[in-house]
């Protein structure tokens, strides 16, 4: 390339960084963003698909209904000509509840028992600060009784995919000669079910599902050390934090609302089968019923491809239950 063309590149780059710049003061000034960090929101544009992590405040059922009923795109009003609305078209803040064919990624925080939280990827591709804000700043009008946060951090996807025991090349998963504190209780396990080597099983009990996709959906115990944003949703309020700030408010709520023995519902493996789901059919059909309209929608959403089929024998997983899962197929005796 010519020395005039490398010049063009150069002041193409600084244009649109200028641009940039110009539309995060102008978000800062529309959300009343204090102390807004240009260095960290440039760094998480940088980071093909962020791994954000929602912790919060357990909330009743019924609001868990008001929540997913208005978020969730399958509760929208109808938008096209037959009177159709199209849930898989728009990717919402907790898009994914009842349409998972095809797409593995989880990207609720809710759940029916009312349990919040979620180990999410952000559903797009180096996010700038309008597109991480967008699906967040509204919530706290609409729903005043939330309080959580949505932790954005610098990994791409997983926590681990930085371990240097993990050998990218070669696609192997070498997790079971770790020596970090989180994977030391747990090595004959995660070799066991982790080896590339065994048939894969399409029907794994709570004990497989949790280790063989250790690599993937393990979240190290040291993440708060790589938050770097947080959207702090409490008191009718919100505020966005950056740094330090953010990574000791993510911590905070970690502690508070996020345990070793149902942290595993928190992540996407947990629903990639028909054993488990995040809700039943009369859930759904409560969230309609919620809303004024007819519990049979919910099966005409069915034979429209709108939701997954139901599979009647699936466990709805709640705390209580992965709790008892986890303490009788996991913890260290």
């Amino acid at each position: 390339m010519t020395e005039k063309g490398i010049k063009l590149i150069n002041e193409f780059i600084d244009i649109l960084e200028k641009e940039s710049l110009e539309n995060m003061h102008k978000l800062a000034e529309e959300y009343n963003i204090k102390d807004l960090d240009e260095d960290i929101c440039m760094e998480l544009s940088g980071v093909r698909r962020p791994l954000v992590l929602v912790r919060g405040k357990p909330i009743t059922v019924e609001q868990t209904m008001r929540l997913i009923t208005g978020e969730e795109p399958l509760f929208g009003e109808d938008v096209n000509e037959k009177g159709w609305f199209e849930p898989r078209e728009g990717r919402g803040a907790l898009k994914n509840i009842f349409y998972r064919r095809g797409y593995d990624w989880l990207s609720t925080w809710v759940y029916s028992d009312g349990t919040i939280g979620g180990d999410i990827i952000h559903l797009g591709k180096y996010p700038e600060l309008d597109e991480i804000l967008s699906g967040y700043m509204h919530l706290v009008k609409k729903y005043p009784f939330l309080d959580m946060v949505v932790s954005y951090t610098i990994y791409d996807e997983c926590t681990c995919y930085g371990c240097d025991i993990y050998e990218r090349e070669h696609s192997l998963c070498k997790s079971s000669d770790c020596g970090c504190k989180d994977c030391t209780p747990f090595l004959y396990k995660i070799k066991k079910y982790s080896s590339w080597n065994r048939k894969w099983n399409f029907s794994p009990d709570f004990e497989e599902l949790y280790f063989r996709c250790w690599d993937t959906n393990h979240v190290r115990s040291d993440v708060a050390d790589s938050v770097v944003l947080t959207i702090w949703i409490h008191n009718g309020e919100t505020e966005v934090l950056f740094g330090k700030k953010a990574s000791s408010k993510f911590n905070e709520y970690n502690n508070l609302y996020c345990a070793p023995e149902y942290a595993f519902m928190f992540t996407q493996t947990l629903y990639s089968y028909d054993s488990t789901c995040i809700c039943d059919k009369k859930f759904v059909e409560d969230c309609f019923e919620f809303i004024g309209k007819t519990r049979s929608l919910c099966d005409e959403y069915v034979e429209q491809k709108f939701i997954s089929p139901f599979n009647e024998k699936a466990t709805v997983v709640t705390k209580e239950w992965v709790t008892n899962q986890y303490n009788t197929y996991i913890a260290v005796k």
